[in-house]
């Protein structure tokens, strides 16, 4: 169940999470301002076959509200350049999947516009799922911008309630229910990934020191996509990166959640990062050689 939508989910966050685009996210918004104000008859149209409580003005002003509040996705803090040619900072960046069970109109846009905001994907279990309705058309207004600026539509999904397995998503928030909050598991554990062979001496000393210490470390190898899953399937404490590409580097750097993620760069630097007041955003501190330019 929800397979075809979590695949979606994952293929759209995994290039809107790569992709660096000057000012991507802004234009964004700004095309989906644009659009709302465009379809402004449909939407009302839509509302009033559904009686909503709510107006189109209410609608546009949430966006609008939303989008004005500004966006804390990447922005770093702590930066140090580091003696040893390193760099090491600390950024906000998005949890991946998440589920978001709702039946607000209202509500419901809200998110779709911070999940834009913070490069997550959004999978909305509604519980009066109503096909082509209001919700689904600023849905299809969304994802046509995101269309729009070259990456995979359905970075917003709505689904029935029944639907939904909140197993896949990596975080699940309920609306009306403030408790009802749930995300993976986070762990203490440390991975060293061995993504360039000629590099695994260094890799596995970096092990050896670890497991020495008594940490729970785990030496990996393999193709990147399948590390990275296995990776994410809990958020952990630390993961390093042995490689020689850049490309490769910048790619793990953003896709893996874990507390710490450092490329060639030891975990002795890893640190206890203080969580995000930002739901939808996780705090991490990263590391890497200056010479890979990889932020």
């Amino acid at each position: 169940m929800m397979e075809k939508e979590y695949s979606k989910a994952k293929k759209v966050y995994e290039e809107y999470n790569l992709n660096s685009k000057y000012n991507l996210t802004e234009n964004i918004l700004k095309y989906i301002k644009q659009r709302i104000e465009a379809n402004k008859e449909e939407i009302q149209k839509l509302m009033e076959v559904f009686k909503r409580k709510i107006s189109y003005e209410d609608i546009k002003n949430e966006i609008e509200k939303e989008i004005e509040e500004g966006m804390e996705y990447k922005k770093q803090v702590n930066i140090k350049k580091r003696e040893d040619g390193f760099v090491s900072a600390e950024y906000m960046v998005s949890i991946g999947i998440v589920g978001l069970e709702c039946y607000d109109v209202k509500e419901s846009v809200k998110y779709m516009i911070r999940a834009v905001k913070t490069r997550n994907a959004l999978i909305i279990s509604d519980i009066e799922y109503e096909e082509n309705d209001d919700k689904h058309l600023i849905a299809y207004i969304i994802n046509e911008a995101i269309k729009k600026y070259e990456m995979t539509e359905d970075l917003i999904q709505i689904i029935p309630y029944e639907e939904c397995d909140y197993e896949k998503c990596d975080k699940v928030i309920c609306t009306y229910d403030k408790k009802n909050k749930s995300q993976k598991e986070e762990t203490n554990k440390m991975y060293v990934y061995v993504e360039e062979e000629e590099l695994r001496k260094e890799a596995e000393e970096e092990y050896n020191i670890e497991k020495e210490k008594g940490k729970e470390i785990e030496l990996v190898d393999g193709e990147m996509d399948e590390v990275i899953e296995k990776l994410n399937e809990k958020i952990n404490y630390g993961v390093v990166i042995y490689t020689k590409d850049p490309k490769k580097g910048y790619k793990f750097i953003n896709l893996v959640r874990s507390k710490n993620v450092f490329i060639n760069a030891t975990l002795l630097n890893a640190e206890n990062i203080k969580k995000s007041d930002n739901e939808l955003l996780m705090n991490k501190k990263i590391m890497y050689e200056l010479k890979d330019i990889l932020s």
